[in-house]
Parts: structure tokens; C-alpha cells; sequence
């Protein structure tokens, strides 16, 4: 039983001395060219610029591969911002309705609310396409840079 306890705290000491990051957290795009070596690079993402393992005849990585990396971060933001926003919203309501006293809201409370967020809701459409329009500038502007 006592080599069972060292053998675990083994184990959760090795995995604590490993630095934790959300990239490496995820899955990788690509799969490595090589077998990792050792032990650190199991962490490591071939789709990062900085850890690729690109083929010589190709040392640099591709706008192809540049997009596909952008796609994937994208999406691996878009869900950890609706994990994030659904922890808070369920938090939220449990400290609500178990609060003392409960937490009540008539309706006046939520015709207020819906006007203010109608107008922060029309704030940030203009605020994306000011920074979809930007984007749009920048991409063009490293297409004409590039060609």
C-alpha cells in the first residue's frame, strides 16, 4: 500500500513540474514528421511556428499552414470563451437562488436591462466590423508585402 502512495505522488509530482498552457493543451493540427525524443516534446504543437518541424525543402511555414493554424485557434478560442461565459452564467444563478434572501427581478428590472443591452449589443456590432475592416486592410496590406 505504501509503494502505491509513492508511486501516485511520483506521478503527480513529475506531471507538476511540467508548466501547463493551453496551447499545448490542445490537440495538435498536424502530426509530427518525427517521434518525440523525450519527455518534452510530447507537449510541444507541430503546427507552431516556433516548434515546427517543417521539411527542409520547405524551412519556412506556408500561408496554407499559417491559415490552418489560425482557423484552429479561432475555434479553440471561440469554445474556451463559451466554456468561460457558461461556468460564470452557471455561478451566477446558484449564487442567486441560493443567496439569503433570493435574488428576485421583476419585470421593470429586465425591460431597463434589455434597453442597456440592446445598446452595448449595438455598440460591439460596430466595434467588429470596425476590426473586421481592419483585418481585411491588414491581410491585403501582407498580401501586397509578400508579392
Amino acid at each position: 500500500m505504501t509503494q502505491t502512495y509513492a508511486g501516485s505522488f511520483a506521478a503527480l509530482s513529475d506531471l507538476q513540474s511540467q508548466p501547463l498552457s493551453i496551447i499545448r493543451l490542445s490537440e495538435p493540427i498536424t502530426k509530427p514528421t518525427n517521434p518525440p525524443s523525450n519527455n518534452n516534446d510530447t507537449n510541444a504543437r507541430t503546427s507552431d511556428v516556433s516548434t515546427s518541424t517543417l521539411s527542409p525543402s520547405e524551412p519556412y511555414p506556408t500561408p496554407a499552414s499559417l491559415a490552418a493554424d489560425l482557423s484552429h485557434y479561432r475555434d479553440l478560442f471561440s469554445k474556451l470563451r463559451f466554456s468561460y461565459l457558461e461556468q460564470v452564467t452557471k455561478e451566477k444563478f446558484l449564487r442567486a437562488i441560493v443567496g439569503d434572501p433570493p435574488l428576485v427581478v421583476d419585470h421593470a428590472e429586465n425591460v431597463e436591462w434589455e434597453k442597456q443591452l440592446a445598446e452595448i449589443k449595438q455598440v460591439l456590432k460596430m466595434q467588429k466590423e470596425d476590426v473586421a475592416r481592419l483585418v481585411a486592410e491588414l491581410e491585403a496590406k501582407g498580401r501586397e508585402l509578400a508579392g
